[in-house]
């Protein structure tokens, strides 16, 4: 499988990396030579992390983002894990042929598409990671789920060192993406999901996601930003959407967006 960048990723018993466009690997291998720069930042707390991790929808407000941390609040996303109870919901689970009293909130067939980052580093573990109605993180459908391709914890240090002044395409080397109709797929309508049939009309239903203009207060209307921040590569290349099985009562992902620090694009 060939990237937009020209590295072929090769499956199998043998990997290698081969480029069929040399001119646009040297690119490429200078971009990520200048953006290692922030790896070896002084400050400890804009250290880059070596693999990319789930960090929460929490740290995504307060200072930096609290009017779209708000506004998310107040959208089905953040309450997805509350569907799972029993009773909640109730005619839907029925379609999908659920019973609609049992309770699915540690069902590893619905945790994937219920919860962020199920069954990858630093995603929601049941029974483990804490449930807050007030203050909802991962045990909800968060920011990262559509914002980022495996967690966010690399990207929050490009906006940090960068004060928000990034690229896009400098921040998609970090797990950023920008392929946002793409990404629904990654639950809606997805064949491994009770509700294959349940897709959405992303156009309609983009203006209910993050009406965040009248979530500015006293508080935090500094956050307020009309930096440009270009075009990103995912834009017109949407990432891989997962694919999993469900083996001995646990998640196994079978395809990821990210091979090896590579983004893998859809062609």
């Amino acid at each position: 499988m060939e990237n937009i960048f020209g590295i072929r990723h090769m499956t199998g018993g043998s990997r290698y990396i081969r480029p069929s466009n040399p001119g646009l690997l040297l690119f490429v291998l200078w971009l990520a030579a200048g953006l290692s720069g922030y790896a070896g930042a002084a400050e400890p707390q804009t250290t880059m992390p070596g693999k990319p991790m789930y960090t929460g929808a929490t740290l995504c407000g307060g200072r930096c983002h609290d009017p779209w941390y708000q506004a998310w609040k107040d959208t089905p996303h953040a309450r997805t894990y509350e569907l799972l109870k029993p009773g909640v919901r109730a005619e839907a689970k029925r379609r999908g042929g659920l019973n609609p009293n049992a309770d699915y909130t540690a069902d590893v067939r619905c945790l994937r598409c219920h919860t962020t980052g199920y069954g990858q580093k630093g995603g929601f573990i049941p029974l483990k990671t804490s449930v807050n109605v007030r203050e909802p993180d991962l045990e909800q459908v968060g920011c990262e789920m559509c914002h980022t391709a495996r967690g966010g914890n690399q990207a929050r240090v490009i906006m940090k060192k960068t004060e928000g002044k990034f690229k896009r395409s400098q921040i998609e080397a970090w797990g950023e993406r920008y392929d946002y109709e793409n990404v629904c797929r990654r639950c809606h309508g997805h064949k491994k999901s009770p509700h294959p049939q349940r897709r959405i009309n992303f156009k309609a239903e983009r203006k209910n996601i993050h009406d965040y203009a009248k979530y500015y207060n006293d508080f935090n209307k500094t956050q307020e930003s009309k930096i440009d921040h270009g075009k990103g590569v995912t834009e017109d290349h949407p990432l891989a959407i997962e694919d999993w099985d469900v083996v001995d009562g646990a998640i196994r992902f079978k395809k990821l967006p990210l091979w090896e620090g590579w983004l893998i694009f859809n062609r």
